[in-house]
């Protein structure tokens, strides 16, 4: 049953760097296509119309969801392939007020989605008094 163990454990280490290479694979992935829409959102800048606005816009809005997701990348990579809860916390914050700042048309959406982005705040902040991370 001992060389189980160590067996297992060799593949655990095996798959854990495997994981960690995929994870490098697509930050780099990321990072290329942060970089062409942030070329996008230029070229798109320098045109001055009434539709290139709402192109623009959702040019800034893909650029930093892009960006969030190599922070969330860099986050896995520097915690050996853990990510916090109190990360994910903010990035769900920080996607639902994008969102509100983008989609304002129906007034029951836009509570909703505010009552949501106040209850992942309580969350961060009981989880900030009652967890403590290490």
């Amino acid at each position: 049953m001992k060389k189980f163990y160590q067996w297992a454990d060799k593949i655990g280490a095996l798959l854990q760097v495997l994981s960690l290479i995929c994870i490098s694979l697509l930050g780099l992935a990321l990072i290329y296509f942060m970089v062409d829409e942030l070329i996008t959102v230029v070229k798109i800048s320098t045109v001055t119309t009434a539709t290139n606005y709402y192109l623009l816009l959702e040019g800034v809005v893909t650029f930093f969801l892009f960006f969030e997701f190599v922070a969330m990348v860099i986050n896995i990579l520097r915690n050996g392939g853990h990510i916090s809860v109190n990360f994910l916390l903010g990035l769900g914050i920080t996607a639902l007020v994008r969102w509100l700042i983008t989609e304002h048309e129906k007034s029951l959406d836009d509570l909703i989605v505010s009552l949501a982005v106040l209850a992942l705040v309580g969350s961060t902040i009981l989880l900030a008094k009652f967890v403590h991370e290490d």
